[in-house]
């Protein structure tokens, strides 16, 4: 199907010229003679781009421009200018009202065809993308909340084995473990499907306790040391204030620092979890004895699907989105991440969020 272009322009001799060379070319065409014609135009029907003249009586093509933009039906049209304006300043006047690029008149009708293709090319590609994304979040929302069915049926099962008689001690630790994994996959999946809308960067209302948030990731995490021998230790400051954090933005970040941790630590080796107050930012650290990053690789850390040298120690999956999600999360509530390489070895990821 052919592109549809809007042509803007109150000199009759100039649309003439214009709709004759880009009817030739297989394009759709539109004509509006000032910025009135065109606004009201495209209310009606939206072209996939608009050439559009500064200089015009009335509303010039600037401020038509503006409006334009501020539609949300038209926010995403490309707009060509045409203007035999030289001044820099009149340039940039035209880029800041949103256009993309410009003509010099009098026009040259190859190179205006040249600059033309290429935005509707750079348009299509928006369009694929912009489909692809919302076929993928459909997808997405889809699978979560089809996973939300067999969760549950793991918390009936956890708690209904919690009721039987003489449940043993470790097989009671167990079933807690497999609850509270659970239950935290649910609450991402909430999450996700917008049931908790999330905050927007720096506008968190919620407000967390660092340490006992940490207390809980690493309490959930125990039976994964357990069977790699590693020991976890825990250096929590007190009396810290609370931090100003969505509880469970802030929960799924922790899990996905010490689950990190764990696959990249060697059996037998150690992860220490600490909490500090900073200025006005409280600060989480999570340092593991692996065999860190090499120094060629670390601009590569949380990048999604990130594909480093280093690998989990245990045999574990890894999918390189786990450092992606904690820089996405913690980003989301206004915090920041980062990572440190000690010269005794190891790796030492950390992030920091506003006190509340």
């Amino acid at each position: 199907m052919s592109e549809t272009i809007l042509i803007v322009d109150d000199t009759p001799a100039n649309l003439g010229v214009l709709v004759e060379t880009l009817g030739a070319a297989g394009y759709r065409l539109m004509v509006a003679e000032d910025g009135e014609e065109a606004l009201a135009q495209t209310a009606q029907t939206q072209p996939d781009l608009i050439l559009l003249d500064v200089m015009m009586p009335g509303l010039d093509g600037v401020e038509t421009c503006r409006r334009l933009k501020a539609r949300a039906e038209t926010r995403d049209v490309p707009v060509l200018f045409m203007t035999a304006l030289n001044e820099t300043a009149d340039k940039v006047k035209a880029f800041a009202a949103g256009g993309v690029d410009y003509i010099t008149k009098p026009i040259e009708h190859q190179e205006a065809l040249a600059r033309i293709r290429t935005h509707l090319a750079l348009r299509r590609l928006q369009r694929e993308l912009q489909e692809q994304l919302a076929l993928k979040e459909r997808f997405m929302r889809i699978a979560g909340h089809d996973l939300r069915n067999p969760l549950c049926l793991i918390l009936m099962s956890g708690e209904l084995a919690r009721r039987q008689p003489a449940v043993p001690a470790g097989v009671e630790k167990y079933l807690a473990n497999i609850d509270e994994g659970a239950a935290q996959m649910r609450r991402i999946i909430d999450t996700f499907l917008d049931l908790r809308p999330p905050q927007s960067a720096g506008a968190a209302s919620g407000r967390i306790d660092l340490g006992l948030l940490a207390a809980a990731v690493v309490r959930q995490h125990e039976h994964a040391a357990e069977r790699k021998n590693i020991t976890v230790e825990t250096a929590f400051a007190e009396n810290l204030p609370l931090a100003r954090c969505d509880a469970a933005h802030a929960y799924q970040a922790f899990t996905n620092f010490i689950s990190n941790a764990l696959k990249f630590t060697p059996p037998g080796g150690t992860v220490t979890v600490r909490t500090s107050l900073i200025g006005p930012r409280l600060r989480a650290e999570i340092q593991d004895t692996g065999p860190g990053i090499p120094a060629a690789e670390r601009n590569q850390l949380f990048r999604e699907h990130a594909r480093l040298t280093p690998r989990p120690t245990g045999g574990e999956e890894s999918n390189g989105l786990g450092l992606a999600i904690v820089k996405h999360l913690v980003e989301s509530q206004g915090g920041t991440t980062g990572a440190e390489f000690p010269a005794t070895g190891g790796s030492l990821f950390w992030c920091e969020l506003p006190v509340g």
